[in-house]
């Protein structure tokens, strides 16, 4: 029988550190697990640290947090630099974060659960709950001067099944110049809004414009996560952020994952959001007053737009719980989520022979595959996905691991600089026998 072995994390001490931990904001830890505890052999988790602090010194990102576990067993987890530089404040591990598209697995779990209540089917069509995207239309051309369309129909109604595996033909405006001509005359959100606007308003919009392709017929990416949100509304009779809540935040006791803060004590651990530019490698995200994305997302504004596909924000710590839930075949810490069975959703292949780069698609999750994307020292199985706010979390079924990087950049050129080596990193510390 193949024993994985894991590598010892050797906390350094400094005779004077004091001020060194406190500017990383490193917390000491100890398994409570001795079979876990007996796996590690040295310190190679701590590369880590000379990864973060080169990305911080080149000024990749203005700080992060980052955060390790094995056998559900935390490993590591340290913050690193400032949640905002200017005011010198330091990053914490429970910093919170806006995690963007790293809330689509959870609203992806939210749709599972409904259909494990019986609440809904997975080929449903969606105008079964939203009758605006009844009879979708395929886009043929946009007339650049007044983005007039022309259209013909598609064979096939757009199901919940496509909406969780972004087969729908639904894409995103800010990826896609195109769609971005018809969403922006249409006044469609994309990722976030301080405006007084609400899921069912812009999802009856986006029901009205035409899609990509024929349902099933390919991935693309897009605001079909969104449409979940309102789903759930609709087969709940909740609105979104109080199923949340209620379903999946409270019984997991993820107090600090949530669309808005209202608190001073939440607000106050918010961090800031950057820009890496060409001119200046690291600035505080510009505000705009024409733009819907604004950095001061989500501690002001309206705070009624619950966007299932971007809107979350939340703490290493909590989104753990949430990855070790589904690694933990839909249970954590004696609470269930979902039935083993029903879970499974989210650890397979979903899509079929479609392709996501080279590797599958789960409700929720891209999948390594065997002959995927294996760089970095994955695994097959791996579940994964991240965010546009320089983001990421994979789950390893094979290694026991869960791991999550938090940083808050966007736009960032530099993401794939810490991602790559932070995955290597991690992979390198568990070893099989």
């Amino acid at each position: 029988m193949k024993k994985l072995i894991y590598l010892i994390i050797i906390t350094l001490i400094f005779s004077n550190s004091n001020l060194f931990a406190q500017s990383l904001g490193t917390v000491n830890f100890e398994t409570k697990n001795a079979s876990v505890q007996n796996k590690y052999l040295q310190d190679s988790l701590d590369n880590i640290d000379h990864l973060l602090k080169k990305a911080i010194d080149e000024k990749w990102i203005a700080g992060a947090v980052a955060f390790v576990a094995i056998d559900g067993e935390i490993v590591y987890n340290k913050a690193f630099g400032h949640k905002n530089i200017s005011q010198n404040n330091n990053m914490a591990v429970d910093d919170i974060f806006r995690i963007a598209s790293m809330s689509k697995p959870i609203t992806s779990i939210a749709i599972m659960k409904l259909q494990e209540a019986g609440k809904l089917n997975y080929d449903d069509p969606v105008s079964k709950y939203i009758p605006e995207f009844a009879n979708p239309k395929i886009l043929i051309d946009v007339n650049p001067s007044d983005s007039s369309f022309t259209s013909k129909p598609a064979k096939n109604e757009i199901t919940i099944h496509h909406l969780l595996t972004h087969t729908s033909g639904i894409s995103y405006g800010f990826a896609d110049t195109t769609m971005n001509k018809l969403y922006s005359k249409a006044g469609i959100i994309d990722l976030t809004t301080l405006k007084p606007i609400r899921i069912e308003e812009n999802v009856a919009k986006l029901g009205q414009i035409p899609i990509k392709h024929e349902p099933g017929e390919k991935f693309t990416y897009g605001l079909g996560i969104d449409v979940l949100g309102r789903v759930v509304e609709v087969a709940s009779g909740m609105s979104f952020d109080a199923y949340l809540k209620e379903n999946i935040f409270d019984p997991l006791e993820m107090n600090d994952t949530r669309f808005y803060f209202d608190d001073d004590a939440h607000a106050s651990r918010l961090t800031t959001m950057y820009a890496n530019t060409r001119s200046e490698p690291l600035v505080e995200f510009p505000e705009d007053p024409n733009r819907d994305l604004s950095g001061n997302f989500p501690i002001k504004g309206a705070k009624t737009y619950f966007s299932g596909g971007a809107g979350l924000s939340s703490t290493a710590q909590d989104y753990f719980k949430f990855c070790q839930m589904v690694l933990n075949d839909g249970e954590y810490d004696g609470v269930r989520i979902l039935k083993k069975e029903t879970i499974q959703n989210a650890k397979k292949n979903m899509i079929g022979d479609v392709r996501v780069g080279k590797d599958h698609f789960s409700y929720g999750y891209q999948i390594a595959a065997i002959d995927g994307d294996l760089r970095f020292g994955r695994k097959p199985g791996k579940i994964s996905w991240g965010g546009a706010f320089q983001t990421t979390f994979w789950m390893d079924p094979t290694r026991g691991v869960v791991a999550i990087l938090l940083t808050q950049v966007y736009p960032s050129i530099h993401s794939q600089k810490l991602y790559g080596p932070f995955e290597q990193t991690v992979n390198g510390a568990v070893l099989e026998d």
